[in-house]
């Protein structure tokens, strides 16, 4: 007020004064412009608070390796229905797979995100009873029963708020629904392998909710967390989510980065204590592809291509490099 007062009462130039009122006016105003600007929606195997914009796509492909055994206690035998019959029986749990996870991811709106997914297993998932037959031949005696594994997902992330250039971090919702089969893998209370139904598999329905949040720090490097619950009916118990990761840039096109996730699940397996690493390649200003390898052991691979989104330039104040006449 003190400028505009000044130049009102002692400038004798009435354009001078219409050239500093246009300055201040348009550095006030938020420029927005439609932008297409790199994009990073998944960090190895978390997500991260960034969107795709209109029109982007993310493919997303794995390999994960799920491994064990379980059996439950021979000593004790526990009943278990085959067929018609209710018998008991030892119990044991075999898996030596890989999970393929795949899924494609939508921009919708420049702050809504659609994926839909899912995952296959290959390899050997399945139930034995050792001693079924009870016969001489112990090679024989037992009777198998594969488990069927695979499932579908359907997830959305709405940006709350974008990264805006203001210092402050960019802050999403993410959610998602999964059903499918998943093998019975599961431990009672005293942590011990119980399996009454080996002949079936276990369909299953989960629910996942997320917060996600995405720093900048600079140029060159990017914080992510997230942190939310997971719900199953494999289950019945909430578990709590949390996840953090960083990305770095090595050169103006090639970014490093490194994540961990106290626990994660594919197709219904929960995976603890799961961290990836690997590299980001920026093709152009709108699309980038990543390569991370995962500790379980696995690969994950990602290809993104970005939408156009409302970029928001934070106003600048002007530099006085005038003389004013006062």
């Amino acid at each position: 007020m003190c400028l505009f007062y000044h130049c009102y009462f002692r400038s004798n130039s009435g354009q001078f004064v219409s050239s500093i009122v246009a300055i201040w006016i348009v550095s006030a105003i938020t420029v927005s412009v439609l932008a297409q600007v790199p994009t990073v929606t998944y960090l190895g195997m978390m997500q991260t608070a960034d969107t795709l914009g209109k029109g982007g796509t993310a493919t997303r492909a794995g390999i994960l390796a799920y491994t064990r055994q379980e059996k439950s206690k021979s000593d004790t035998p526990q009943t278990a229905v085959t067929g018609n019959f209710a018998e008991l029986q030892e119990v044991k749990f075999n898996a030596k797979s890989a999970l393929l996870p795949v899924g494609l991811t939508f921009g919708i709106s420049e702050n809504v995100d659609l994926t839909l997914a899912g995952t296959y297993a290959i390899g050997q998932i399945h139930k034995e009873i050792p001693n079924f037959y009870q016969t001489d031949d112990l090679d024989r005696n037992a009777r198998v029963y594969p488990q069927p594994v695979f499932d579908g997902e359907i997830a959305v992330k709405y940006g709350i708020k974008p990264e805006a250039q203001d210092g402050l971090p960019a802050v999403s919702l993410f959610g998602s629904v999964r059903s499918g089969f998943t093998a019975d893998d599961r431990l009672d209370a005293e942590g011990e392998f119980l399996d009454q139904t080996p002949a079936n598999g276990l369909p299953f329905l989960g629910v996942e909710t997320q917060i996600l949040v995405t720093q900048r720090l600079g140029q060159a490097l990017r914080l992510h967390a997230a942190g939310g619950v997971h719900m199953s009916s494999k289950g019945l118990r909430i578990i709590p989510l949390l996840q953090i990761g960083v990305e770095f840039a090595l050169s103006d096109s090639i970014w490093a980065t490194a994540d961990f996730s106290k626990t994660v699940f594919v197709n219904g397996f929960k995976l603890d204590n799961v961290s990836s690493g690997g590299l980001r390649y920026d093709i152009n200003g709108n699309a980038s592809l990543s390569l991370f390898l995962v500790s379980k052991p696995g690969l994950q691979f990602d290809f993104t291509f970005g939408g156009a989104k409302e970029e928001v330039v934070i106003p600048q104040a002007p530099e006085d490099d005038m003389d004013l006449p006062f």
